[in-house]
């Protein structure tokens, strides 16, 4: 894939073009079936194509949303003008064959892969190896790296999935084990990535609907601790940087829970900075809220201060108009644009 920026400094706003060549073919083509969205920011909220163009707010970044392969690719748009993104699509491997919430399906030029397969790199070294049954995986996919070490192990069992992923050196880099169930039900795991030494990077895991999450820092200092009840981010020397604290009560009318969540942020010296209090309505039956500000929240206080002193207070006011009399108050780290 490549990237190419056209900048025009006259321009207000961003445009953006998306060019793919199809798996197994060189014809290029501007693409229209796709959109973006920024982050942070929410899928809910897409910039979709007009005649081929995107037209952008502004500088930012920004994250694709398309069908075919999958793709993990995210712009970094400093600059007002035209941005270009040239796509080529490998001829086999994980691709959306219909809607995007359905799940992806291994295919080769469009064929969806069956019974055992394998496929090599130019050089002639294994690239890939498993069985299949009407692109889904079967019971093994092993994937490689060009230089012939395991890249990835997915083993599938009747009620449960395990992958392991390793870096080019060898070293193993992930382990998640999941339930075998379908792509749009909720589905229990844990996931643990690693440093290269051995070191666990990030451990998460989701049990009857309960999300937790432990990150590390290289020196095995917590970075983040989330439960059922809190989630607090650290500085690598052992300060707090933020904590969220949460309370709901459930409406049964809708069964759905109103949360009310305390957010503190601190310096690095241990001193608090700011303090906002929001609420969250109407969220799915879980005992966790989602922690970002967003355009539905209320907001029931935000203080901010400086040296110990509070230089700023806000209380009980909608997000978006909150946004409009106090732009600076929050930023895109804060607000979620659901």
């Amino acid at each position: 894939m490549s990237f190419t920026g056209v900048l025009a400094s006259s321009a207000q706003s961003v445009r953006f073009q998306f060019y793919r060549t199809k798996a197994c073919t060189i014809i290029e083509k501007l693409d229209t079936v796709y959109s973006l969205y920024k982050i942070p920011g929410s899928v809910h909220t897409d910039y979709f194509p007009k005649k081929g163009t995107v037209y952008l707010p502004g500088p930012g970044t920004y994250k694709i949303v398309t069908r075919g392969p999958l793709l993990d690719t995210v712009f970094n748009i400093r600059d007002t003008g035209l941005f270009i993104f040239r796509y080529r699509e490998p001829d086999h491997g994980l691709y959306y064959t219909g809607a995007l919430d359905t799940p992806p399906l291994y295919s080769h030029c469009d064929t969806l892969l069956d019974g055992y397969q394998e496929y090599h790199y130019p050089g002639g070294n294994l690239e890939m190896r498993g069985t299949f049954k009407k692109g889904h995986e079967k019971d093994s996919i092993v994937t490689f790296y060009r230089n012939g070490q395991i890249k990835s192990r997915m083993l599938r069992f009747p009620k449960l999935i395990t992958v392991t992923s390793f870096d080019s050196l060898g070293h193993k880099i992930r382990y998640y084990n999941g339930q075998n169930k379908s792509f749009m039900t909720y589905i229990e795991f844990d996931d643990t990535e690693f440093y290269t030494d051995g070191k666990v990077k990030k451990k998460q895991s989701s049990k009857n609907y309960i999300k937790t999450l432990e990150a590390y820092y290289p020196s095995g200092k917590p970075k983040i601790i989330h439960t059922k009840r809190f989630r607090t981010e650290y500085y690598e020397t052992g300060l707090k940087k933020i904590t969220y604290t949460w309370t709901f009560k459930r409406d049964h009318i809708v069964h759905s829970k109103d949360f009310t969540i305390c957010k503190t942020e601190f310096d690095a010296t241990g001193q608090v900075t700011r303090k906002t209090v929001y609420n969250e309505w109407g969220t799915h039956p879980v005992d966790q809220p989602g922690l970002a500000v967003t355009y539905s929240s209320w907001i029931a206080s935000l203080d901010r201060f400086e040296n110990g002193k509070n230089v700023f207070s806000a209380k009980d006011m909608d997000t978006k108009e909150f946004m409009k009399k106090y732009p600076a108050e929050l930023n895109d780290n804060d607000v979620d644009d659901r």
